[in-house]
């Protein structure tokens, strides 16, 4: 992969590079976010490695700025910063995951490619599996253990966003946005109702619930047994 990592410690940066060159991978290094929206907009690359404290425009200012300029390659945010808050504002931006420093190249390497293999899967295809679970946003069909799952549009466009973040939080400004095009949190459960419809369709006697709620946040949908 072709990856961009954005470092303002320039030691640690050439580190990172050269452990994943080691991986097969061509990185190029920018210092700062500046430098990391000009090289992102200018320059083909496959992911970007992202620090979160940056000079002059911070990671998570990266992140969305890209994402309002349609630029929809996969974003690795790898920050000192081990807040829970910090990583649900950087995934609402639009980061694809978020590793916590110090992160090893292996770990990087794996996530990344399950990363672009789900994406790859879904733009030719638009089928999306976590665990037993398969949506097909093309046909909009779900099926579980191979079980067709019958439900609303609103409740598919949920399990949607569930799989396609699946093992990660999505936080329920999240499901507003991306469902609903809410920018804001409207005063009713409605999440929370559809959510309870889902699970209904989702399991039937003796099936694992595959959607856990993590409270005061929002949801995970697990692909583990």
């Amino acid at each position: 992969m072709r990856l961009l990592i954005v470092e303002d410690d320039g030691a640690a940066a050439r580190q990172l590079a050269g452990d994943l060159a080691e991986l097969g991978h061509d990185c190029e290094i920018a210092g700062d976010g500046r430098v990391a929206l000009i090289q992102a907009t200018g320059t083909r690359f496959d992911a970007i490695l992202l620090d979160c404290l940056l000079p002059f425009v911070d990671g998570i200012a990266v992140t969305a700025l890209l994402r309002d300029r349609g630029i929809d390659l996969p974003i690795m945010m790898i920050s000192a910063v081990d807040d829970l808050d910090h990583r649900l504002i950087a995934l609402e931006a639009g980061a694809d995951d978020y590793l916590i420093k110090p992160a090893a190249p292996a770990e990087v390497d794996a996530r990344l490619r399950v990363i672009l293999r789900r994406g790859a899967s879904t733009q030719k295809s638009g089928v999306m599996w976590a665990g037993d679970i398969e949506v097909n946003e093309v046909k909009r069909s779900a099926t579980r253990a191979g079980r067709t799952i019958k439900v609303q549009n609103i409740e598919f466009r949920i399990l949607c966003e569930l799989v396609r973040n699946a093992n990660t939080i999505v936080t329920r400004q999240m499901l507003y946005e991306a469902v609903w095009n809410y920018d804001f949190v409207p005063r009713t459960n409605i999440v929370e109702s559809h959510m309870t419809r889902l699970r209904n369709h989702l399991s039937t006697a003796g099936e694992r619930d595959p959607i856990a709620t993590i409270r005061g946040v929002g949801y995970m949908l697990t692909d583990k047994a």
